[in-house]
């Protein structure tokens, strides 16, 4: 009874540990629930050193723009000073986000939403007496804005980019002939994890201030 028990054990933990591989690797289920966050292969990802806001905003049938993050009501920030939305890393809950703010605002008919990433450099945090002690040059901070998303009225996903981090790594990439060579006529597998078309873009607005 007791070895039964075990294989009884093991199997289940060898199969639990099966769905977590395949379901991180085609995307399957991968962002369904919390506990997928202790299954999937990735639950303890590489540090950026870029730090990352998310901006939500609603563009109205008049052309008007209404700014949905911070909430009105006062935003909820878990863990230091970035807010929920933030941790929303893979944009799989912008449209939940932006549909609970204008369910509960006034505001005219909406015709579309953005999702827009600030990124900058994790040595901006620093305070300004250690700041002073690294760098001669003024502390000055530069972000980076980029669309990460575009949803319809109805909350649906028309239009969605790689993030910062991976638009980085995408444009190091495309812009070296040498690694360009070596893709050429490598087969290779891409994979959907959220439903819907993720596109690399080649003309990406970024601003600084």
């Amino acid at each position: 009874m007791r070895r039964l028990l075990a294989c009884a054990v093991i199997t289940t933990y060898l199969a639990v540990l099966g769905f977590g591989l395949v379901s991180h690797a085609v995307g399957y289920k991968s962002t369904d629930h919390v506990g997928m966050y202790f299954l999937i292969w990735d639950m303890y990802c590489g540090w950026s050193g870029y730090e990352v806001r998310h901006h939500i905003i609603a563009e109205g049938v008049s052309g008007e723009y209404y700014e949905l993050t911070p909430v009105p009501w006062g935003e909820f920030t878990p863990f230091g000073s970035a807010p929920r939305s933030t941790y929303d890393g893979a944009a799989a809950f912008t449209d939940t986000l932006a549909r609970h703010v204008l369910a509960h605002t006034d505001h005219e008919e909406i015709a579309q939403v953005f999702l827009v990433e600030e990124a900058w450099s994790k040595k901006y945090n620093l305070p300004e007496n250690l700041w002073a002690r690294y760098y001669d040059e003024p502390k000055q901070l530069r972000s980076y804005f980029r669309t990460r998303a575009i949803l319809n009225s109805d909350g649906e996903f028309r239009e969605r980019y790689l993030d910062w981090g991976n638009w980085l790594a995408y444009q190091a990439v495309t812009n070296n002939p040498r690694l360009q060579q070596k893709m050429a006529g490598r087969p290779f597998l891409t994979t959907n994890a959220f439903g819907s078309q993720v596109q690399p873009v080649s003309h990406t607005r970024v601003e600084a201030e």
